[in-house]
């Protein structure tokens, strides 16, 4: 999968536990157990650590969100976005490509989490399957099917501890890939100081910027 495309598929599926307001047609029990997690994440500013897994692929990243504002962290790519300018730093072998823009709101909801998920918003049904065993554990499984059979994000499985944390996101393709975001911690109701969303020059001092504003 493209970065870009990875980056997004991330973003949504992060976002669908930080949000009140669910972006689901969700029915009986499945949308009490996706309040439960949304409820523990409500308030103030998030950060989640996770570990992306596809195709033999692992990637490593941490999120930082507080309102509209965000900081995506992993070893190939960091962006800050602070509610108006965007900084994305591409990091290569021995080279970093750093691109600042003030995106357009249609480019705001290819990598924005709320409005990403605002665009997806009604797209999906919910069902409680249950109980189910992961590594060793039992867990609660609630399932988001896609009504538009044309979408490239058929569903997603969400599974919830039993005090109500997140454990795995496994999300399925149009092209049945398996694409897995297990959540290795989380903390909610952070303060983060305004400078976290916007780029430190002073720890890059040798980046030269593109500026496409």
């Amino acid at each position: 999968m493209h970065i870009k495309g990875l980056f997004q598929k991330t973003l949504f599926t992060l976002a669908l536990v930080l949000l009140t307001t669910l972006p689901v047609s969700a029915q009986g029990t499945a949308e009490v157990w996706l309040r439960k997690v949304t409820e523990k994440l409500q308030n103030k500013g998030n950060e989640i650590s996770f570990r992306i897994h596809e195709e033999g692929v692992h990637i490593n990243g941490k999120l930082l969100m507080e309102g509209e504002k965000f900081v995506y962290d992993t070893e190939e790519m960091k962006i800050w976005y602070d509610g108006t300018t965007q900084w994305t730093l591409q990091m290569g072998n021995g080279y970093n490509e750093l691109y600042i823009n003030t995106p357009t709101l249609e480019e705001q909801q290819a990598i924005n989490p709320y409005l990403l998920l605002s665009s997806y918003k009604n797209n999906f049904t919910t069902t409680d399957n249950g109980e189910k065993n992961l590594n060793c554990k039992l867990v609660h499984m609630v399932k988001l099917q896609a009504n538009d059979e044309d979408s490239e994000l058929m569903g997603i499985n969400v599974y919830i501890t039993s005090d109500d944390h997140l454990a795995l996101l496994e999300l399925i393709a149009s092209n049945g890939h398996p694409y897995k975001i297990e959540v290795r911690s989380m903390r909610n109701g952070l303060t983060f100081p305004k400078e976290t969303f916007t780029y430190p020059a002073k720890d890059y001092p040798t980046d030269e910027g593109i500026d496409l504003r």
